[in-house]
């Protein structure tokens, strides 16, 4: 007897084995590809890095147009941005706190204008500028907008409520101004009034412009000549870079080893470093402050601590110019243009660049 045959058509499924292949054959050009894809998206962020150091150039510019001189670099560690004190040599806080105004940050720089130091309000609007991070001042192959923990054991009679602030929290910066190639790039060794009384009534700020500009002198005997261009209670016009501003470093990436990303409460904490420990709008200090030399250091022999460099586990470095970035970092010079500074620039010239007035007029171009 016949049976009919089936209408239905007989499924083929794919195998174990088949499935593996093809899960294989996608792992393969995941991997192929994965390269590819972070390195467009560091080329993004690289990108973004360099965007802000020329925003933040142009915000110095705007502020020479108003003011007639580059941003003050301020008093010293025990200081932050003060809305009260104007700007100038009168403002103790960093050259950062005097651009906000010309960088879309106005209603920061203001918060506790109309406020009397050391009255609360004055005390919260100091917590809640110096604990609230800019994006234009961080480079996001680093880290992001976001308080890092701190450590700031000396402050001014005004400013003493930072000290327990830092242990919550700090803004911090991750860009540098140039401080030339001077033998103090703090205010360590430098008069720091302790209080606002003091400042006012009994001045004695350190001599910054004892310098020799002889060609191709470098400061070893002059200590705190200040031959950067935002420094120590400074109110620098454009026409003292006898160099040229398109030959003079302004502003540029600041090194900082891994390590110390996420910041420390403690000077004795894993991860701490002096040149990150305190708010981006404290004054004149390492924070905020890098040189590209110091007499005393030999440039051939040891110019590791102020050579650029790429930020390197266990290399801690509170003095140079750096970055996240696989092969250099960007640079504003003094005329706002932007300029890529390889780690293997020499030193000399490297130093010669910062060095506004040493007579040394080079590119960065004759370096690499």
């Amino acid at each position: 007897m016949a049976f009919p045959r089936s209408s239905r058509h007989s499924i083929r499924a794919f195998t174990l084995v088949e499935l593996l292949v093809v899960i294989a054959i996608i792992g393969i050009l995941m991997a192929l590809l994965l390269p590819a894809v972070q390195a467009a998206r560091e080329a993004a962020r690289r990108n973004q890095c360099k965007n802000n150091v020329k925003q933040i150039a142009l915000g110095c510019a705007l502020h020479v147009d108003t003011h007639g001189y580059f941003p003050s670099g301020g008093w010293g560690y025990k200081w932050t941005g003060d809305p009260t004190r104007g700007y100038g040599e009168g403002q103790p806080g960093s050259w950062m706190y005097n651009i906000l105004a010309y960088v879309e940050e106005g209603a920061r720089r203001d918060l506790g204008k109309d406020t009397m130091p050391g009255t609360a309000a004055y005390q919260e609007a100091l917590r809640e500028v110096n604990q609230s991070p800019v994006g234009l001042f961080h480079c996001p192959t680093r880290r992001g907008p976001q308080a890092s923990k701190g450590y700031w054991p000396t402050l001014s009679t005004e400013h003493s409520s930072m000290r327990a602030l830092a242990q919550t929290g700090l803004a911090k910066s991750d860009y540098a101004a140039n401080s030339g190639d001077s033998r103090e790039w703090d205010s360590e060794h430098m008069y720091e009034p302790t209080s606002y009384a003091q400042a006012d009534s009994n001045p004695q700020w350190t001599n910054t412009s004892v310098c020799n500009v002889a060609p191709g002198f470098r400061n070893s005997n002059a200590q705190f000549c200040q031959t950067g261009v935002m420094y120590y209670h400074s109110e620098l016009k454009p026409v003292r870079i006898a160099d040229g501003t398109s030959k003079t470093y302004l502003v540029g990436e600041k090194y900082l080893f891994p390590d110390g990303y996420e910041g420390a409460s403690a000077s004795n904490a894993p991860g701490f470093t002096w040149g990150d420990n305190e708010s981006m709008y404290m004054g004149y200090d390492w924070d905020n402050h890098r040189v590209a030399y110091r007499p005393g250091v030999s440039l051939i022999s040891n110019p590791e601590f102020y050579q650029p460099r790429q930020d390197t586990p266990g290399f801690d470095s509170y003095g140079a110019f750096g970055s996240a970035h696989s092969g250099g970092l960007s640079m504003a010079m003094c005329d706002g243009s932007v300029q890529f500074v390889s780690y293997d620039i020499e030193p000399t010239t490297h130093a010669a660049l910062a060095n506004r007035l040493d007579g040394s007029v080079m590119s960065i171009q004759d370096g690499q």
